[in-house]
């Protein structure tokens, strides 16, 4: 399989090869997003910038600092609007487009086979976690735009920094729907494999971050999260039903992250057993894990 970190790419390239099967589903948030972020630079140019740059003037900082300051601030600023808006408007669409790239990549059989939850369940459990993702995201995008004044580390650090949250809002539609989690059982493997989400979400955040094209990464990075869930299922799909690589039949051999009875972290017997009971009746479906 691929590292995390190339799945952000990998999705930009998947969305360009398929035009009819995930264009039209990004059709209409793509043009208000776009809509929106260019009237937000050109709001922020016409009248931040010049506010930000006499400020930093009559501060005593250098004219041309001063303006390549303004300059950075504006598109950070809009860079943060944009987020705003992307964290109010994206969970309304990104299950659609999640769901056409597994179709696109041939894996409607994941549909076939997913973990049946009551429409009720399912709707209040994604309606819970996308708020308090969206609240998260924002709160930390805004707390952490400071570090960017440091020339690539302070924006390398600020993008890992939000890379776990934004990586665990793209796969909550996949637990929930598919694998049957509830949101309190994504967050715990959400952040037993902390380490592969923030590699995937500190690129996502990075590609975030450019101007303008940020209004099409926020929709290709879903693409490659959807295609990270299909390579590990699929992976799963080649294990013998319930056996690990090391040929052990118990859960863990399947989920890498499980801890100990003891470990503050609930086992994952308990948490995955009726998952890995599916998995069984539906041909190995919802062992993948991501």
């Amino acid at each position: 399989m691929a590292p995390p970190y190339t799945y952000p790419v990998a999705g930009a390239l998947f969305f360009l090869r398929h035009p009819s099967q995930l264009w039209l589903k990004t059709l209409c948030p793509l043009l208000l997003t776009l809509g929106f972020g260019l009237v937000s630079i050109v709001l922020a140019f016409l009248y931040l910038l010049p506010l930000q740059r006499d400020a930093l003037i009559d501060a005593h900082w250098p004219t041309w600092i001063a303006w390549v300051a303004s300059v950075i601030f504006v598109l950070l600023e809009s860079a943060v609007a944009n987020m705003i808006l992307f964290a109010v408007l994206v969970p309304f669409f990104q299950d659609a487009v999640f769901d056409a790239t597994l179709k696109a990549r041939g894996l409607q059989r994941m549909f076939d086979g997913r973990v049946e939850v009551p429409g009720l369940v399912a709707c209040w459990r994604n309606m819970g976690s996308s708020l308090t993702l969206a609240f998260i995201q924002v709160l930390l995008f805004i707390i952490t735009t400071p570090l960017h004044l440091i020339p690539v580390v302070g924006t390398a650090l600020a993008c890992c920094i939000n890379g776990w949250p934004k990586c665990w809002s793209h796969f909550i539609h996949y637990d929930v729907d598919f694998r049957g989690m509830t949101a309190k059982e994504s967050l715990r493997f959400a952040w037993n494999h902390r380490k592969s989400y923030c590699l995937f979400g500190t690129v996502a955040v990075a590609l975030e971050l450019v101007p303008v094209a940020n209004l099409i990464f926020v929709w290709t990075n879903i693409v490659g999260a959807a295609l990270w869930a299909g390579d590990n299922f699929e992976k799963a799909e080649q294990l013998p039903r319930g056996i690990g690589a090391s040929g052990n039949t118990s859960v863990a051999s399947i989920y890498p992250s499980v801890k100990s009875l003891n470990s503050h972290v609930p086992s994952m017997d308990s948490e995955h057993s009726r998952l890995l009971q599916t998995a069984n009746a539906a041909e190995g479906y919802g062992s993948a894990a991501v």
